[in-house]
């Protein structure tokens, strides 16, 4: 999957920038979320992994399913990927640009995992804390795991904190064993 994500990062990057350019961050979102979803169809992965089939034969099944949804743009992008075999990529390309796209809205995703239900005074000053330190609309997902014990996991991206229980007394067991 990583290497499918670092495939994908170029032309999802291609795509935004020309989607930056046009001002058309939006259609863009829109056409690469259902290319994404075509491509993620068992049967479309399929065609697109067996070698009986031309490129031209799974670019007119791309054509045909998005119809007139398919811009000029969009279908250059899909050439060049299938040319160079990474329609399997589309996902990942989709997932990026949104990700891309929610850095210039200065929007952030975040996920909080808590062993209880968190109060709603809980969720006001998390929200507070994460839309300060990532200076981002801060759009919060909450996750309940009993097996924390207590405490909490917040993960932005790559950046992660781990103040569960569970954890603290993991650190504390090989602190001893030491």
């Amino acid at each position: 999957m990583a290497e499918l994500m670092t495939i994908a990062r170029p032309y999802a990057e291609a795509a935004f920038a020309v989607a930056k350019e046009k001002n058309q961050l939006t259609e863009w979102s829109e056409e690469l979320a259902n290319l994404s979803t075509i491509a993620s169809d068992d049967a479309m992965q399929a065609m697109i992994g067996n070698p009986e089939y031309s490129d031209e034969n799974v670019l007119s099944v791309f054509e045909s399913v998005m119809g007139a949804n398919l811009t000029a743009e969009g279908k250059n992008l899909l050439s060049v990927m299938a040319e160079n075999k990474r329609l399997a990529a589309l996902p990942g390309v989709s997932e990026t640009f949104e990700e891309l796209k929610a850095e210039e809205d200065k929007r952030v995703r975040a996920t909080i995992i808590t062993a209880r239900k968190a109060t709603v005074e809980q969720k006001k000053k998390l929200s507070a804390a994460l839309n300060a330190k990532f200076d981002a609309e801060v759009e919060i997902s909450y996750e309940e795991d009993p097996d924390l014990i207590a405490g909490i996991k917040i993960k932005v991206g790559d950046w992660a904190i781990d103040g569960s229980a569970v954890s603290q007394l993991n650190k504390l067991g090989a602190a001893i064993a030491q």
